[in-house]
């Protein structure tokens, strides 16, 4: 029998606050010789695992421009202003990190854009204005305490709040699947912007799966919010042994 391949799934914030999400967290500046030394700390205790392979939240169809900048990034240490990736992000200063001071010759991007209803909360706080308010209060009440957290705590400790399954199933039930219900009986948008935001974490999975062999070691550097998806898939896929980041955290 073909030995699984071990997939460890490290959730994460992103560093330069890219893209648009439920949350805005306040990271701060990731710059800083306090904060280097925080992530260099965490890129030590990944080292541990070993991975054979570091998979990221960057765009599949990209993969050969952004192993042009890692590239770059082994030979110089830093990271040129791009069009594809920022030198503050998480994929670069984790990413990047750990796969050069492990000899990696490049990084597995596994991402793939979805269009989620950009109407949807504007649909709800006209038709179920009692949903709507219901869900900004949770999401900013979620948002405070988050970035309370992070002001406050090393990115180490950061990471290990964020990789707790006990917090990513709250987030998911609290937010994704409350909102599910908005237009429920008539326009269906919240079922149509869950669907979607699955959708992406299918095709992230198929990815996944497209790059994993027998046996690989493959550490999977994600936004958090898309950890409770993942790791249930990982962990009901046969041919995968989920990893727990927590027992590197």
């Amino acid at each position: 029998m073909e030995e699984k391949a071990k997939i460890l799934l490290l959730g994460t914030y992103h560093f330069n606050k890219g893209g648009n999400h439920l949350i805005d967290l306040e990271s701060g500046d990731i710059t800083t010789d306090k904060k280097q030394d925080e992530i260099n700390e965490v890129v030590q205790k990944f080292i541990e695992f070993k991975p054979n392979k570091i998979a990221v939240e960057a765009k599949r169809e990209k993969e050969k421009e952004l192993n042009k900048i890692y590239s770059e990034f082994c030979t110089n240490s830093s990271v040129k202003s791009n069009e594809i990736i920022d030198h503050r992000s998480e994929i670069v200063q984790i990413a990047f990190r750990l796969a050069n001071k492990l000899n990696h010759n490049k990084v597995y991007p596994l991402d793939v854009p979805v269009e989620l209803p950009g109407d949807v909360f504007e649909y709800a706080e006209k038709n179920c204005p009692n949903i709507y308010e219901k869900f900004i209060n949770r999401a900013n009440e979620y948002g405070l305490s988050e970035n309370e957290f992070m002001q406050n705590h090393t990115v180490w400790e950061t990471l290990k709040q964020l990789n707790n399954p006990s917090r990513s199933e709250v987030e998911h039930s609290d937010l994704y699947l409350y909102s599910n219900q908005i237009g429920a009986g008539d326009t269906y948008y919240g079922v149509n912007a869950l669907t979607e935001w699955y959708r992406r974490n299918l095709y992230i999975f198929a990815n996944l799966q497209d790059i994993a062999k027998p046996g690989d070691r493959i550490l999977l550097l994600y936004g958090a919010g898309h950890c409770k998806i993942l790791r249930s898939l990982i962990k009901d896929y046969s041919e995968f042994e989920f990893i727990d980041p927590l027992d590197y955290l």
